[in-house]
C-alpha cells in the first residue's frame, strides 16, 4: 500500500493505479501459495494418495490436503530434496518484483535474464550434487529425476569426484549470475570472519592462561593496601608535627626572648651548636649591641659582688 507523508507528518492514503492494484494482488496470492506449498512439503507423508502412490481408506496427513499431497509428491520426484527451496525462490521473486515496481526504477531485462539463468543453474547443479553425494529421501532419489540424469551423465566421464568438482564450478558461476557478487569479495569476507574468530579464540585462550587465583593474592593485596595507608598517614603525621613545631617555636619567639637564638639558627641554616654568633637585622632598623633581647648578643654577667644578693645568689639575712 502506498503512503504519502505531508508537512505536518500526517499519513494519508493514496489510491493505487489499476496496474498497481493488479500487481500487488497477484503478489499477495503468489506469496500465500508459497506458504501453502512449504506447509505441504514439510507435512509430506508417503502413505498419502499422490501421483506415485495410491491409498483408498486412510485419511490424508498432508496439511495441504489432496492437492498438497499430489504437488509435494511431484516436486520431490522431480527435484528431490531441492524441492524445499522452491517456495523460498517464489517469495524472493515476489519481493524483487514489488521492490522494482514501488521504486519506479528502470528494469534491466538483461540483468533479470542473467538472474533467471543463475537460478536455473543453481537448481540444476544442486540437484546433481545431491544425487551424487546425498542419500535418497523416502522412495525418491535425493536429487530427483534431474539429479539422477546429471549424475548418470557425469559419473562415467568424470567419476564422482570429477563430477562433483564440475558441478561446484557451475554452481559458483550460477551464484555470481544470480546475486552479482564477486567471489573475490566473498573470499575476503570469509577470510575476515575466520580471522576474527581465530583472534577471539586466541585472546580467550591467552586470558585463560594468565588467569590466577584471586584468593591466593588477596592477603598480599590487603597487606600492600595497609602499608600504603600507613605511609600516607606517617607522611601526614610528619607534616602536622612540623607545622606544630614551627607554631610552637614562633610562640616561644615572643614569649621567651632567649628562644630567638634557636629560631635564628633554624632559619639561618646553621646548626644549633655553632659557636658563631648570630646577629639579627631588620630592614630600616639598626642593631643595638647593648640591647640583649634584639641584638642577638649574649647577656654577660658583671663581676661578682659579694654584697649584691641579686648576682651572688646569697640570701638576704
Amino acid at each position: 500500500m502506498s503512503q504519502e507523508y505531508t508537512e505536518d507528518k500526517e499519513v494519508t492514503l493514496t489510491k493505487l493505479s489499476s496496474g498497481r492494484r493488479l500487481l500487488e494482488a497477484l503478489l499477495i496470492l503468489i506469496v500465500l501459495f508459497a506458504v501453502w506449498l512449504m506447509a505441504a512439503l514439510l507435512s509430506f507423508n508417503p502413505s498419502d494418495p499422490s501421483w506415485s502412490q495410491t491409498a483408498w481408506h486412510e485419511p490424508i496427513h498432508n496439511l495441504g490436503g489432496m492437492p498438497g499431497a499430489w504437488l509435494a509428491d511431484t516436486l520431490f520426484f522431480i527435484f528431490g530434496v531441492m524441492a524445499y527451496t522452491i517456495p523460498v525462490i517464489i517469495v524472493g521473486g515476489c519481493w524483487f518484483a514489488w521492490r522494482h515496481q514501488s521504486s519506479d526504477e528502470y528494469i534491466d531485462y538483461f540483468a533479470v535474464s542473467l538472474r533467471i539463468i543463475g537460478v536455473l543453474a543453481l537448481i540444476l547443479t544442486s540437484c546433481g550434487l545431491a544425487a551424487i553425494n546425498a542419500d535418497d529421501i523416502w522412495y525418491f532419489a535425493s536429487g530427483g529425476v534431474i539429479g539422477s540424469l546429471l549424475s548418470t551423465t557425469l559419473q562415467p566421464l568424470l567419476h564422482s569426484s570429477g563430477g562433483t568438482i564440475a558441478l561446484l564450478c557451475v554452481w559458483a558461476a550460477g551464484l555470481t549470475l544470480f546475486t552479482g557478487w564477486s567471489w573475490v569479495t566473498i573470499a575476503e569476507k570469509l577470510g575476515g570472519w575466520i580471522l576474527n574468530i581465530l583472534t577471539f579464540a586466541s585472546n580467550r585462550t591467552r586470558r585463560d592462561d594468565t588467569w590466577v587465583d584471586e584468593d591466593e593474592y588477596e592477603d598480599d593485596e590487603e597487606y600492600e593496601d595497609e602499608n600504603h595507608g600507613k605511609q600516607h598517614e606517617s607522611r601526614r603525621a610528619r607534616i602536622l608535627r612540623g607545622a606544630l613545631a614551627r607554631r610552637k617555636r614562633l610562640a616561644e619567639k615572643f614569649i621567651n626572648p632567649m628562644g630567638r637564638q634557636t629560631d635564628a639558627a633554624l632559619f639561618s641554616g646553621k646548626r644549633m651548636d655553632d659557636d658563631e654568633e648570630i646577629t639579627y637585622t631588620a630592614r630600616g632598623v639598626a642593631a643595638d649591641p647593648d640591647d640583649v633581647l634584639f641584638s642577638g648578643n649574649r647577656a654577660t654577667q658583671p663581676e661578682y659582688d659579694e654584697y649584691d644578693p641579686l648576682l651572688n645568689g646569697a640570701p638576704i639575712t
